[in-house]
């Protein structure tokens, strides 16, 4: 009875009304831990919730209007580039220093070796998957837990080995020991990597003859500690001390002792990045030590949260390993590519290529300019599919798309202009679109060619063209001609074809395909892939997106909701801004053909090159060691649109990263404008705000 009781109230409060049901499951989906611990949470949400939407009767969304007061979330560094916060000496001056010493010794994880994970556990994730067991994960971290109670018990001490720890597995799921031990070391092997600040130091002492141990507090013996380490390039050491062979540890100092006893007499150094057992109990034992902030403890507070867990500690991993380990300092734009903007790029090429396998694609078209970064990645990391660059843009959409849409091609380009608050003239609007002749026509209608595009004539102007519809096309046919065969010769005789764009509108993508289908008369199956769509109430895809006539990787008004508004509603409509700047190219805008069948281009942003080059740079360095790290296990390249996304929403969350680290991007040039004129990052944020 009871329960038939509490279903109606959870119908009647969770489920009966729209608004709340949209909002409150999603949200629950997404905080299961905080459901579990903290259920009078989502309680009192449901009691917002039924307050906006039932009581105030309201229909805008609660959740996403004020994503700060959900829980606390990180934010992106913002005193300059992230790699610069350890200040880590030089790996010559920490080899000087050490040069003082007799015995060096050094630690293992997190100093000499790396995992490319946020928290070292999450390997197990990788095991469990390759055991085929769902539950490894948990079940791993219960059994090192019950091996050491059984040790402390049995002997006084809570060092065990990892056959302990699978010897407790095996009682429970009859995973043979010997096949879990084999099974996790692999993917140690597989996975720890030289840390290169480390390796130089390394190096250097061996160089000069100097006395090198290793003194670790591990599970896996002598004999695996030692192949790790040579196999990542560590070998001529004089001893490893690991305290599953010592029955003692750092912690409890008993591991120093030997390291002391063995080198009695002798000026001793360690070098670890546990303040505790590397430092705090070396140095009570008389040991001197350098400590060594480990790369996770430095980069985790600045990575994304809400990702999923195998994906978020991948994508933390590289990026903390590449950052933080102490061998390069590297500039904000190098950084903005590679932090924010790789694990999108990587994952955008990932999913159209199981698309394109999926479904027998035969080519892969990649608009301009924004898809040379996309095409230069695809081609390296998923080349048995064939790709090209396609040279496109929103200037040459408006006007070959005139044929067919009419004046309603130029209107997103002039009211864009109007709505950025961006002076246009008329006569700039036409020399921008290639109808330069139309300037002797203006007085017809009342206007002359400087005169400003507003709103307040916005209207009058749209009827002008419409009244000159015919003379635009006479204008437009020989290059539309021009721009077929191009099309015609992209194409080929392939059977399947995707075209590939950013985003928004996927105008360009639809005018492609409406040219290759009813134009060109091609039997040739289209696909158009999108890394986001958006939509207006002016302008929806709400049907395109429903029967996938165009599909969006990041979100769409269908997919990923909460990413869609975030994406649209923040920042005062500059996040498509920010975004771009991942995906501009070092070539100037492709604005169409001439009547002499020559290829025009606008006015190059020359002064946006070096930066440009500095965020392809590290969005492709990002892909190299996503793709290298995790070649092993490739489903982890299967990355959702979601997860993709949560790296570029740290960075907008305060747009002073925007305005203090990147403000010298001069963007950009909208069409329909003069292309003289130029806004930086710094000037668009300041109209935003006015």
């Amino acid at each position: 009875m009871l329960k038939k009781i509490k279903d109606k109230l959870y119908y009647y409060f969770a489920e009966k009304n729209w608004g709340v049901r949209r909002e409150y499951g999603p949200y629950v989906d997404a905080h299961q831990e905080e459901h579990a611990k903290q259920p009078w949470k989502h309680w009192w949400l449901l009691v917002r919730l039924n307050w906006h939407y039932r009581v105030l009767r309201r229909e805008n969304q609660l959740l996403w209007l004020e994503p700060e007061k959900q829980n606390k979330r990180r934010l992106p560094y913002l005193n300059g580039p992230e790699s610069e916060i350890s200040q880590r000496t030089l790996p010559v001056h920490l080899t000087m220093q050490l040069m003082l010493y007799d015995v060096i010794s050094f630690d293992i994880f997190d100093t000499l070796l790396l995992r490319p994970f946020a928290n070292p556990t999450d390997l197990f994730y990788i095991i469990g998957k390759r055991l085929d067991m769902p539950e490894f994960h948990k079940l791993r971290i219960e059994a090192e837990k019950r091996a050491r109670e059984i040790a402390i018990a049995e002997t006084g001490s809570r060092e065990i080995t990892i056959y302990n720890i699978y010897a407790q597995i095996e009682q429970k799921t009859r995973l043979p020991q010997i096949k879990g031990v084999e099974a996790e070391f692999e993917a140690e092997l597989q996975y720890c990597v030289a840390n290169p600040y480390m390796k130089q130091v390394f190096r250097m002492l061996q160089e000069q003859g100097k006395t090198i141990v290793i003194t670790s507090d591990m599970y896996l013996p002598h004999d695996m500690m030692q192949q790790l380490l040579e196999k990542n390039g560590y070998s001529g050491f004089e001893k490893l001390y690991v305290s599953c062979d010592y029955g003692c540890n750092k912690h409890q100092k008993g591991l120093y002792k030997y390291l002391l006893r063995d080198y009695r007499g002798q000026k001793i150094v360690h070098v670890g990045d546990n303040t505790k057992a590397d430092i705090k109990c070396a140095e009570e034992c008389g040991i001197k030590t350098k400590y060594y902030k480990g790369v996770h403890a430095i980069g985790n507070p600045y990575r994304s949260d809400g990702m999923s867990e195998l994906i978020g500690s991948a994508y933390s991993g590289i990026v903390n390993c590449h950052l933080h380990n102490g061998t390069q300092q590297y500039d904000t734009y190098y950084e903005y590519g590679f932090t924010y903007g790789g694990l999108y790029v990587f994952g955008f090429c990932n999913w159209i290529y199981q698309k394109a396998r999926a479904a027998d694609v035969e080519k892969i078209l990649f608009l301009s300019r924004d898809g040379a970064i996309y095409h230069k990645v695809f081609s390296r990391f998923f080349s048995d599919v064939p790709s090209e660059y396609f040279l496109w843009s929103r200037t040459a959409n408006t006007k070959y798309s005139f044929e067919h849409n009419g004046v309603i091609s130029f209107d997103n380009a002039i009211q864009g202009r109007v709505r950025a608050q961006y002076p246009c003239t008329i006569g700039d609007m036409l020399d921008s679109l290639d109808l330069g002749q139309l300037k002797s026509s203006l007085h017809r209608y009342g206007f002359q060619e400087k005169v400003l595009i507003t709103q307040e004539n916005l209207k009058k102007i749209q009827e002008m063209l419409f009244q000159l519809k015919d003379e635009i096309l006479s204008m437009y046919a020989p290059q539309k001609e021009t721009i077929k065969e191009y099309i015609y010769h992209k194409v080929g005789t392939v059977n399947k074809i995707a075209i590939v764009d950013v985003g928004w509108r996927g105008t360009s993508l639809k005018e492609i395909k409406y040219i290759i289908k009813n134009e060109l008369k091609l039997d040739c199956e289209v696909y158009c892939w999108m890394a986001g769509a958006t939509s207006s109430p002016d302008f929806n895809l709400a049907s395109s997106i429903a029967d996938k006539d165009i599909e969006a990787y990041l979100f769409s008004n269908t997919c990923n909701r909460e990413l869609f508004n975030i994406h649209t509603r923040t920042n005062h409509g500059l996040n498509h801004v920010f975004f771009e700047m991942l995906t501009q190219d070092c070539s100037p805008s492709y604005s169409g053909v001439n009547n002499d069948e020559k290829f025009l281009f606008q006015f190059p942003e020359v002064e946006n090159y070096r930066s440009i080059a500095k965020i392809q740079q590290g969005i492709f360095d990002f892909c190299d060691l996503f793709f290298r790290t995790f070649c092993y296990d490739p489903y982890i390249y299967n990355i959702s649109g979601y997860d993709a996304y949560l790296p570029f929403r740290i960075a907008v969350r305060n747009i002073n990263f925007f305005r203090d680290n990147l403000s010298d991007f001069v963007f950009s040039r909208l069409v329909g404008g003069n292309e003289e004129e130029t806004k930086t990052i710094y000037d668009l944020i300041g109209i935003a705000n006015r």
